[in-house]
């Protein structure tokens, strides 16, 4: 019986795939099979538990993927994902903390995640605390999705370009890398630790770990007050400006990708908040990345060059980002820098239009 579940799994795996790499690629059918509506992903996603909504995070920020309808459906996913039951619960808690170290602990999350949910308490002083709990098992379950993921990842490749990095194969590659640390919370505490050591002049608030309390399986934070990034009617009403916010937003990404090169990879709503005094408040520290010296450099240039409309300096960019194929033909190259340029030139169209128009490039080179 257990072999035939985890065959019914793998299927499923299998067609949503599928259904992801043909959204992507824009087609209708492959073989007579036509991809999931997005209500349907949804449900598909959330049925085959953590790990894929954890990937379905990854992908509603890709706006070159998804038509708005399946962006709406993936992002949803960010808060939906149900608490562990009390069994579980029980367990981890009682692995994580062999001496309680609360004077009063709130068994009902007020948050729940793809990879662990997280508790209010509170610390025998008296100091309010966020305590991340580990979902029981998820590391197993974890490693065993990635095997099959990246099988079956294999199967579609022919179905993309080879000379643009437009697919969703390096989305799964990265995604296996940083799902497998995420899942420890000693990582966590340790991109937590360095991001505030890294970041302590930035006008961004990050919770206060208690390292003598954290483990693989807990990790315990300062509380944080505030209200979502996303909610303008809070912001509103707390009178604070959503303009201002945004640009602190803007310029703390701006020094991790470009200056630093050490970034948080997870910047979804849920992660952003205000707090009273209009501070961004950032949390969960399970996607930490690094940004390579070459890598900024590239990204400095591919800007330069667009702006200068210098060909050989954004292909070079390009090419040393893996937006470009180093094997594609230089007549395609050619075609697809023009075309791009063309779009960057263009003063009237909008932001969103623009980045629509660049994205329809991508997708059909």
């Amino acid at each position: 019986m257990k072999n035939s579940i985890n065959i019914f799994r793998v299927f499923k795996i299998f067609f949503l795939l599928l259904s992801l790499f043909l959204l992507i690629k824009k087609r209708d059918s492959f073989l007579g099979y036509k991809p999931m509506s997005a209500t349907k992903l949804k449900s598909t996603i959330l049925e085959l538990g953590v790990s894929f909504v954890k990937l379905a995070q990854v992908l509603a920020t890709r706006a070159d993927f998804f038509s708005d309808e399946y962006l709406r459906e993936l992002k949803s996913l960010h808060d939906e994902s149900p608490p562990m039951s009390k069994d579980d619960f029980t367990k981890v808690f009682n692995r994580a903390f062999e001496q309680n170290p609360f004077k009063s602990f709130e068994n009902t999350p007020i948050a729940s995640a793809s990879i662990g949910q997280v508790h209010i308490a509170y610390l025998q002083d008296g100091t309010k605390v966020a305590v991340k709990l580990r979902r029981e098992g998820i590391d197993t379950r974890v490693k065993s999705d990635i095997v099959i993921l990246k099988f079956l990842n294999s199967l579609f490749k022919p179905l993309f370009s080879e000379y643009t990095k437009n697919s969703i194969e390096a989305v799964i590659d990265e995604f296996s890398s940083m799902i497998l640390q995420e899942v420890n919370l000693s990582k966590e505490l340790n991109n937590l630790v360095k991001f505030s050591q890294t970041y302590s002049h930035c006008d961004v608030v990050m919770p206060k770990p208690y390292e003598q309390y954290s483990s693989q399986d807990a990790l315990v934070m300062y509380f944080l007050e505030g209200v979502r990034f996303d909610d303008k009617e809070a912001l509103k009403r707390l009178n604070i400006d959503f303009c201002n916010v945004l640009e602190v937003l803007i310029k703390f990404y701006a020094e991790q990708m470009l200056v630093k090169g050490f970034f948080h990879a997870d910047p979804h709503p849920g992660n952003l908040l205000v707090d009273e005094s209009g501070r961004l408040v950032l949390l969960d520290y399970g996607m930490v990345k690094r940004v390579s010296n070459d890598a900024r450099v590239a990204i400095i240039n591919l800007i330069k060059s667009a702006h200068e409309r210098d060909f050989e300096l954004y292909v070079d960019s390009a090419k040393k980002l893996g937006t470009i194929g180093y094997e594609a033909p230089p007549a395609l190259v050619a075609e697809f820098v023009e075309q791009m340029f063309d779009i960057f030139e263009n003063e009237n169209l909008s932001s969103i239009n623009m980045q629509k128009l660049a994205f329809e490039v991508l997708a059909s080179t």
